[in-house]
């Protein structure tokens, strides 16, 4: 689509899509909220001096991908946070426009998108934002025993995604669910539980 500070910023086909499941207000709040997010990582990691690989928005998700290899977690924390709390300021952006002009639809999804997306992504579940946040700060904390900083993220991560499978299931979120399992799946693969 264009270029972000010197990375290449891409719409994968798949994000179209959503046009067959929501309305295309919904889908164009959605782009933004994910656009503003993943731009978000980039801008920090840039400040940082770390190079982004590459910025994309797919059908469920989006990423920067940033060059975090031998990167501090003093480092990582901020560069994660930066994504849910541009979604935070987003949400807050949009309520102010809203008083001012209520009743827009654009205006009303783009607020329902930030708030989902601030909330989903602070849960502490690697590796979304959260976990990555709880996974550096413990690294930090425990830097003696970081094989058992990285246990307790994981199991943390298995709880809150046990948790978010049952709340999923239980509002018919089918889409919630799946990404649930795969949740699971990956801290129990974490944890050793699965080869």
């Amino acid at each position: 689509m264009f270029t972000f500070q010197g990375s290449p910023v891409y719409l994968k086909l798949w994000f179209l899509l959503l046009f067959a499941w929501v309305s295309p207000t919904m889908v164009f709040a959605i782009f933004l909220s994910v656009l503003v997010h993943e731009l978000a990582h980039a801008f920090v990691a840039n400040l940082f001096g770390y190079r982004v690989n590459q910025i994309y928005i797919d059908l469920f998700y989006g990423a920067a991908e940033v060059d975090l290899d031998n990167c501090p977690e003093r480092d990582i924390i901020p560069i994660v946070a930066a994504g849910p709390l541009s979604n935070l300021f987003l949400f807050g952006l949009t309520m102010v426009t809203i008083s001012l002009f209520p009743g827009v639809e654009f205006l009303v999804n783009l607020a329902a998108v930030n708030l989902i997306l601030f909330i989903f992504n602070i849960i502490p579940i690697y590796p979304m934002d959260g976990g990555r946040i709880l996974r550096s700060y413990l690294m930090m904390k425990m830097s003696s025993n970081r094989r058992k900083a990285k246990r307790i993220s994981d199991w943390t991560s298995l709880v809150c995604s046990f948790f978010l499978l049952l709340y999923s299931i239980s509002i018919s979120a089918w889409i919630m669910v799946i990404f649930s399992a795969l949740f699971i799946y990956y801290a129990l693969k974490e944890l050793n539980y699965l080869k």
